[in-house]
Order: C-alpha cells, then sequence, then structure tokens
C-alpha cells in the first residue's frame, strides 16, 4: 500500500498553505485557504476522494476556499462531506447561507471540544490536539487554565450551535427534492417561467415582510415592490445567526496509519501447502484459507509480526505565543524519541515562530529519523504557482510589455532555513507538490516538485502572429482634467464560476486619480494583485482603494473580499486612517458583520452602503446612508454613483460611476443586456461589460442570465 503526504500551497498570497494525505481509497485535505481549488486543477491533483477535510483554525487564511472547493465537490458528484475544526467552524459554514447550498450534499461538522475522541476510519486515526496562545507574561503557566475555562465556555453554547446546524441542514439538506430552491420541493413545484427578478426590497432580519410580486419579462419594473420567484424564498433567510467571538484555539493533528500487517513469509507458505496465486493474496490480507490438501492455513502462519503504522503530525503555529501551548501539550509526550519515529512533521509557521529557540528545541525532540516540512511565508520562495498564467502572460508580453507585465516572483525567500540555529538535520523548506512517502518505507520524493517557473523556457510566438500596436489614447475628448487621463484599468479574473488554469474569477482593478476601486473580487483577488504589482506596489494599490463593489451575491464574485480587507486593515495608519466604502446588496452585509464575530478583518473600521440605497431610478433612498454615501463622493471626488439592477440572480446590480473631472466608468457585473444601464451609462468613458458565453450558445447565454460576446459589444 503506497501512502504518502503532498505540499499543495504555500504561503505565496495567491495560494495559501494546504496538505493532503493519499491514500488507496481516501484523501484527507488539511487546511483550504483560497486558491486550493484553483491549484489542484492547474496541477492535476485528484479531488474526487476527498470527503474529509480537516481545518487548523477558523481564519479566513484555513477556511477561505472552503465554500468553492465544497460547490465542486458537490457538482462533481461528492454526496457526503466531513468537515472537521475548532469552534466556530459551524458559525463560519452557516454565514455563507445567502450564496452557499446543495440540496444532494450531506455536510456534517465536528468541532472539537472537551468530548471530541479521534478520528477513525480504516486507513488512520486522527487525533486533535488543541493549542492556546500564552499570556502577555509569555511563560505559558496560563495555558491548562485556559484550555478548562474554554470546555467550560463550550458547555454554554449548545443552543447556538443547534440554531446554526438547523441553518446547515437546510443549506445541506443531502436529500434531492428537500431544499426550498428545489423543483420537488414540499414548498411546492419550482415552475421555470418567463418571469424577471427584479428586485428584493427586504430589510434583513425581516422575513415575514416578503411580498411576491411577479414582472414578465419585458414589464415594467416595479421598484417598489418584491419580485422573488416564491422557490427562492427559502434560501434568502435573512435572521442573523445568533453571535459568537473569536476563539484563538488552533488544532494539530496527529495522524496515525493502520496497523501494518507483517512482511509475507513465501517460504512458510510453499511449506504449508499453500500455491502461488489467490490463496496467498488472502492470506496477505488476514483471511484464512485451505491448503492442498484440505488443511487451514491461517494468516500468522505466514505473515510476520504487524508493525505500527507512520505517524505524520500537521502543525500550525500561527506565532510565537502559540509555542508554550505547542511544547506543554500532554498529547505529544509519547511521541518524543519514539521508536519507530515520528515520520514527518508539517510546520505551517507564522513569523518569527522558526526563529525561536524554543521552537527548535521542541523539533529536535522527535528524533534524527523525523523529516521535518516548513510552510512558511519567510522561508518558502514566491515562485509563481500557476504556470499556465504565467506562461501566457509571457506570450502576451511579446506583444506589449507595458500592458502585459511578467508576473512578479522571486526564487529566493525572504530568509534561509541556514540562518536559524539549533534546526534539526532533517529541516527542508518546501515548495508546492513536495511529496513524503509514508509507507511503505518513509522517503522525502522531489521528482515531482513544482519546477522554478523561468520564463526564457517559455515558447515564444510565432513570428507569423501579427502583433498589433497597442499604443494608449485618450478614451474621449470629453475628459476635461488631464489627470482623469491616467486612469488605469487591471483586469485580474476574468474566468468564469470556477477558477481556470489561464484565467482567475471575476475582479477587476481600477486606479483613479483620487483613489483606487475594486469591482468584484472573486477567490485569488489579492494573489493576482501581488502578481501584478508587487508586495510593495500592492501595498500602495491597496492603501489607496476607496470603494470595493461586488456586483451580486455569487460565490466567485466576492469570495476573496475579506482577504483584501484583511491586508487593506493591515496597511492603515493609525494616525491617518484611510476611508473605504464597501458598495454591496444588502445581504452581504450580514454575512460581513457575522464572519467579523469569528475574525478581526477590519469590518468595524469600513463604511457599507447598500446598493439599494444608491439605486438608480429609486426615489426613496435610506436617510441612514447619506452620510456614508456623502463620504464616498469626497474620497474618490465624485459626480454620482448608481447601482443598476440587472437581470442575473436576486439583488444583481451593475454600476455606473462619474467623477467630478467627466470620467464614467460603467461596469456590468454579471447580466441580460439591460436598457438601464444603457441609458444610465449613456456617455461612459470607459465600459467594462461581461460577454461570457460565445455567440453560438445564445440559448445558454438567456438560460443562464449572461450576455454573449455580440451582445456585450451591442450593449
Amino acid at each position: 500500500m503506497l501512502c504518502y503526504l503532498q505540499v499543495l500551497g504555500t504561503d505565496t498570497l495567491d495560494a495559501s498553505p494546504s496538505v493532503m494525505l493519499h491514500f488507496d481509497s481516501q484523501r484527507y485535505v488539511f487546511n483550504c485557504g483560497e486558491g486550493t481549488q484553483r491549484f489542484c486543477h492547474e496541477h492535476k491533483v485528484r479531488l474526487a476522494k476527498v470527503d474529509k477535510i480537516f481545518m487548523t483554525r477558523v481564519a479566513w487564511d484555513c477556511v477561505g476556499g472552503l465554500p468553492g472547493m465544497l460547490l465542486t465537490l458537490a457538482d462533481a458528484g461528492s454526496n457526503n462531506l466531513n468537515l472537521r475544526g475548532p469552534n466556530n467552524l459551524s458559525h463560519f459554514m452557516a454565514t455563507t447561507r445567502h450564496f452557499i447550498y446543495r440540496e444532494a450534499l450531506d455536510l456534517t461538522i465536528h468541532e472539537h471540544g472537551a468530548d471530541s475522541v479521534p478520528y477513525s476510519d480504516e486507513n488512520m486515526s486522527v487525533t486533535s490536539v488543541p493549542l492556546l496562545p500564552d499570556s502577555t507574561t509569555g511563560n505559558g503557566s496560563d495555558i491548562p487554565q485556559a484550555r478548562e475555562s474554554r470546555k467550560r465556555k463550550s458547555d454554554s453554547e449548545d443552543d447556538d450551535h443547534a440554531s446554526k446546524r438547523t441553518v446547515l441542514s437546510r443549506m445541506f439538506p443531502g436529500i434531492t427534492g428537500s431544499h426550498p430552491l428545489s423543483s420537488t420541493s414540499a414548498m411546492g413545484p419550482a415552475v421555470i417561467q418567463p418571469e424577471v427578478v427584479t428586485h428584493v426590497n427586504l430589510p434583513a432580519g425581516t422575513d415575514d415582510a416578503v411580498t411576491e410580486v411577479i414582472t414578465p419579462t419585458g414589464g415594467a419594473i416595479d421598484h417598489d415592490h418584491t419580485v422573488l420567484p416564491r422557490a427562492e424564498i427559502g434560501r434568502l433567510n435573512a435572521a442573523r445567526l445568533p453571535r459568537s467571538v473569536p476563539d484563538p484555539t488552533v488544532l494539530a493533528y496527529v495522524c496515525r496509519g493502520a496497523t501494518v500487517p507483517g512482511k509475507f513469509n513465501s517460504d512458510a507458505a510453499e511449506a504449508l501447502g499453500v500455491e502461488r496465486g489467490p490463496l496467498r493474496g488472502k492470506l496477505a490480507r488476514g483471511e484464512s484459507v485451505l491448503a492442498k490438501d484440505g488443511t487451514t492455513v491461517h494468516p500468522d502462519q505466514v505473515l510476520g509480526p504487524p508493525r505500527p503504522g507512520a505517524v505524520v503530525i500537521i502543525l500550525d503555529c500561527p506565532n510565537p505565543r502559540y509555542i508554550a501551548s505547542l511544547t506543554t501539550a500532554p498529547e505529544f509526550e509519547t511521541l518524543y524519541g519514539a521508536d519507530p519515529s515520528v515520520r514527518c512533521i508539517v510546520h505551517m509557521c507564522g513569523d518569527g515562530v522558526l526563529q525561536d529557540p524554543r521552537y527548535a528545541a521542541w523539533m529536535s525532540k522527535f528524533g534524527k529519523g523525523t523529516q521535518h516540512l516548513v510552510i512558511s511565508r519567510q522561508f518558502n520562495n514566491t515562485d509563481v504557482c500557476y504556470h499556465g498564467a504565467g506562461e501566457l502572460q509571457v506570450k502576451l508580453k511579446t506583444l506589449d510589455e507595458r500592458m502585459f507585465p511578467l508576473p512578479h516572483h522571486s526564487r529566493k525567500p525572504e530568509l534561509e532555513l541556514s540562518t536559524v540555529p539549533g534546526l534539526p538535520k532533517k529541516t527542508l523548506a518546501v515548495v508546492p507538490l513536495t511529496n513524503f512517502i509514508l509507507e511503505p518505507k518513509p522517503k522525502l520524493e522531489l521528482k515531482d516538485a513544482l519546477r522554478p517557473f523561468d520564463p526564457k523556457t517559455v515558447k515564444p510566438v510565432s513570428d507569423r502572429v501579427a502583433r498589433p500596436s497597442l499604443d494608449v489614447k485618450p478614451a474621449s475628448d470629453s475628459i476635461q482634467d488631464a489627470a482623469e487621463k491616467d486612469v488605469t484599468i487591471v483586469p485580474l479574473g476574468t474566468g468564469s464560476a470556477i477558477p481556470g488554469r489561464l484565467r482567475n474569477v471575476s475582479s477587476t482593478f481600477v486606479e483613479l486619480p483620487h483613489g483606487n476601486v475594486l469591482l468584484d473580487a472573486g477567490e485569488g483577488t489579492l494573489g493576482q494583485l501581488f502578481r501584478h504589482y508587487g508586495f510593495e506596489g500592492m501595498r500602495d494599490a491597496v492603501s489607496r482603494m476607496k470603494l470595493v463593489f461586488v456586483s451580486h451575491l455569487h460565490a466567485d464574485h466576492h469570495l476573496g473580499v475579506i482577504k483584501v480587507l484583511s491586508f487593506w486593515n493591515s496597511t492603515r495608519s493609525p494616525i491617518e486612517p484611510s476611508h473605504l466604502t464597501i458598495v454591496a446588496p444588502a445581504r452581504y452585509r450580514i454575512f460581513l458583520e457575522e464572519y467579523s464575530d469569528v475574525e478581526d478583518f477590519g469590518f468595524d473600521r469600513i463604511s457599507f452602503v447598500e446598493s439599494e440605497d444608491v439605486q438608480y431610478g429609486k426615489k426613496d433612498k435610506a436617510e441612514s446612508a447619506v452620510g456614508s454615501v456623502a463620504a464616498l463622493y469626497a474620497s474618490l471626488n465624485l459626480r454620482s454613483i448608481q447601482a443598476v439592477l440587472v437581470q442575473h440572480c436576486p439583488w444583481a446590480y451593475a454600476l455606473v460611476l462619474e467623477t467630478e473631472a467627466g470620467c464614467k466608468l460603467v461596469f456590468s457585473g454579471d447580466c441580460r443586456p439591460s436598457n438601464d444601464l444603457i441609458e444610465a451609462g449613456r456617455g461612459a468613458t470607459i465600459v467594462v461589460h461581461e460577454g461570457t458565453l460565445e455567440d453560438e450558445m445564445h440559448a445558454e447565454a438567456l438560460v443562464k442570465k449572461h450576455c454573449t460576446v455580440s451582445e456585450a459589444i451591442q450593449v
């Protein structure tokens, strides 16, 4: 039996630290941050056998890719998925109810608690080891008390957990036809009719205020009423979840492989009259067989003594405050200097952890036979991990070096392991796709490790390809302010719902003289910003960001927002804090508020304007939004900003933004051609419009409420 550990992503901003354990029958994933799905797609890492995902923390770096991964696994035919992790994992998944559901998927979530038992199946057992940060004294004396306090606290949360599990059972009922969006739901058949979902005017938390009004295709839009097919109501439950609080618990995982049968003794089998072939196979699998003379031969007559399975540890230490908890954890005591030794330890280390002498001393306790694999922002390089997109950019660069710059990357890490004293000899700063074979014999395997990205090896564009002049000229003579002529549009992602080999999901970055604007932000957007600008350039671009616009609630348009906001929050000056506004459907505010209960990404330092409060053609706008809208106007020097309701899904909006200098930007989001958008955007300087489908796929564009290329051009 071949069993091995594979490093997927390292901490490169466009991929997140994650690990996969491979067995013949199953795959086990540890952490699923942004970019995990794209990485697996790019490098042909098969996900078909994944039905168990373990989380070390409920933090966006660890869970940000989980919603997209879940949808992909469900759409590929998975009907069961088991998630395990710390407290707040159920809360996190329930926050996604506005845009994530799969009626045929049975989702089970196990949160670590006082009564938790190790997970076990035919391949291995997994023991969770809770780690907690020490106090400001740093001596670790408060760790045992903190563990007990966490246990007592968990006893009082049963009611809240029950409420969240009820929400999850509606999102993932596991039985086709039981979800409110099902065509065979008990709510009644969701008959597909030529009706337009135009607007939902639904205050958060007031489900009983829903009014159903159907507008036939081509009819006038009544902005004063709710227009919502009945089948959508169950999905759009606006009642807020019970509040939660951040939990600093981090889980390490000790994985023990199943007991390995002893070596088969062919001479003993021959002497007992067992011929070569299937009978020996049965004996090797632990089954008794009949020999040629009719006597029963048992496995222990031909097999050597069994041995314990390989042990591997998956460890996440976010910062040095967790080291005291790690070094005093009783679950590791029996593994120090064990014989056989722990085969491999994966160290996901935050800044400053590996350099701490206590950490190196702890690593050495496991003995010389243990392989240590380090995943760390400081010690891993930032080489390009999506070679398909990188190679395409190299080819496009031959057409225009300014318009298609090479992705920023470096093969040299910030720090070298050789500068850290006291590390065990078998310590390696890994690259993606590094493998470590656990069974049958331990071996570090680097032949499949991701090769360095080398632009010089990319096959050049043929000389027969025309190289047109791509000189940039002023878009319109109507622009009066010379500074506005320097508006820059950076397409960060132009792919469809699932990230592909060559393109990431939707996101567009706009540089304006008075500040920057982010138009949608699918998973991996921050990584795309890093590859385009480099780290310092990204820091400057994000710190100047004044507006984030989310067009609608489909996951591929906003699952990258939180990571961008978190980075923006880290760039803020406490002396002169910058102003940032999010314009998005009202339900998106609920998602952000609820997730901010478990992780601080700066939400309380951001203004939120509901799309309905700047909606084109709407007169009765909320007075509560006046101040935030005025601040947005001032920060970007705007003349107007309008969200235009478009036909795609509930609460889908386009954006029309005009500066005082006369630059008028139109962004469609996803939609069918819209007369309202044409009117609101008339005289535009720049139009960014979706053209998802080719012209021959017009029928599909109608069904999926997207535009063909020709329709986009006509708009």
